[in-house]
C-alpha cells in the first residue's frame, strides 16, 4: 500500500500550553502600598511577560500572621522583647499531603505488600520529603511526623498479621544503633529501620544573588543622603579604596620593587605614609613607601584614628 493522500490523513488538535507561576512581594509599607504594588505588578505581568494575575488567587497579609508559599509557613515570631525572628516551617497543607500519601500505602487494600517493601517505600516517600525542609525550622514537625508515621505503621503491620501488639515489638522492634528502638525489619544481613525525619540534619540555606534579566542598567537604591554623611575616607574604609592611592601603590613597586622597604620581606605590603596626612603629608610617590604588615604595625601613626573624632 502506498502513503495515504493527505486529505485521508489523521491531524492532530491544536494544543493549548498553561503554566501557573508562584510569586512573593515584599514591602515595608503600609497595606495601601501592598495593595497598590500589586496592581503594579499586575500591569508589569500583562504589558512585559504576556500574563495574567489571578488577582482572586492573590492573598495580602502581614508577616506576623504569616503566609504559605511554595509548601513552606513564612512568619515573623516576636516574644517580648528579644528580636524578630523568621519562622519557616513545613505548611499545615503540606503535612496534610504526606500524611494522605502514608495512609495510602498503609490502607486495607495495601494489606498483600510485604513489609521489607513496605518499609523500602515508606523510607523512600519520608526522606525525600523532610529533605525538601531541610533548610527550614523542621525539627518540631519532623518529631511529630515521626511519631505519626510509626504508629501508623504499627497498626498496618498488626492488620496484616492479625496478631497483637506485643507480638509486632516482639518482630519488628529493634534497637537502632544502640541508642533507641525503631521500628525495623531484616534486610539480609543487615537491618532495614523506618527512617527518622528528625535525624535529618537541618543546614542553613545559602542565599544566591542572581542578575535581575529585566533591568537593563545596574539598579542604584533611591536613598536620600543623611543630613551629615560620613566622610568618604572613612565610608570607604581605608586607603586601599581609593583609586589615586592605588595607582601610587603601583608605581612605588614599579621603581622600588614589590618587597617591604625597612625588612625586605614580600608579601602582602601596606602603602605607607612616611608624614600622616593629618600632618600635612601629601599622596606623592616621595611620601610613600611599601612596608609589610609587622613593619607598619610598629610605625607611630599606625591605628591612630584621632582623626576621625
Amino acid at each position: 500500500m502506498g502513503k495515504p493522500a493527505a486529505t485521508a490523513r489523521q491531524r492532530l488538535k491544536p494544543l493549548s500550553h498553561s503554566f501557573t507561576l508562584d510569586w512573593l512581594l515584599l514591602t515595608n509599607g503600609s497595606k495601601q502600598e501592598a495593595y497598590r504594588l500589586r496592581e503594579e505588578f499586575h500591569t508589569f505581568l500583562q504589558k512585559e511577560l504576556k500574563l495574567e494575575l489571578a488577582v482572586e488567587k492573590t492573598h495580602v497579609t502581614h508577616v506576623n500572621d504569616g503566609f504559605d508559599f511554595l509548601g513552606y509557613q513564612v512568619r515573623r515570631y516576636v516574644n517580648g522583647h528579644d528580636r524578630p525572628k523568621l519562622l519557616v516551617t513545613p505548611s499545615d497543607k503540606a503535612q496534610q499531603r504526606l500524611k494522605a500519601k502514608v495512609k495510602e500505602m498503609t490502607a486495607r487494600q495495601r494489606f498483600r505488600d510485604t513489609p521489607l517493601l513496605k518499609f523500602s517505600a515508606l523510607n523512600a516517600v519520608l526522606r525525600g520529603w523532610i529533605t525538601y525542609y531541610r533548610h527550614s525550622n523542621a525539627k518540631a514537625t519532623a518529631h511529630d511526623l515521626d511519631f505519626w508515621v510509626n504508629q501508623r505503621l504499627f497498626g498496618w503491620l498488626q492488620k496484616r498479621h492479625r496478631v497483637t501488639a506485643n507480638r509486632i515489638i516482639t518482630m519488628y522492634k529493634h534497637r537502632e544503633q544502640g541508642t533507641h528502638d525503631n521500628l525495623g525489619i531484616r534486610n539480609g544481613d543487615e537491618m532495614l529501620y523506618l527512617y527518622r525525619m528528625s535525624d535529618q540534619p537541618l543546614t542553613k540555606y545559602r542565599s544566591r544573588n542572581p542578575q535581575n534579566p529585566y533591568l537593563e542598567v545596574d539598579w542604584e537604591t533611591q536613598i536620600e543622603q543623611g543630613e551629615a554623611p560620613l566622610p568618604r575616607f572613612l565610608w570607604l574604609g581605608n586607603a586601599e579604596n581609593n583609586e589615586g592611592w592605588r595607582e601610587i601603590k603601583a608605581q612605588v613597586k614599579a621603581e622600588r620593587g614589590a618587597q617591604c622597604a625597612r625588612c625586605g620581606r614580600r608579601g602582602t605590603l601596606d602603602l605607607h605614609h612616611r608624614q600622616a596626612r593629618r600632618y600635612g603629608g601629601q599622596d606623592t610617590i616621595d611620601n610613600a613607601e611599601l612596608l609589610c604588615r609587622p613593619c607598619h604595625v610598629h610605625t607611630p601613626t599606625f591605628g591612630d584614628h584621632s582623626r576621625l573624632q
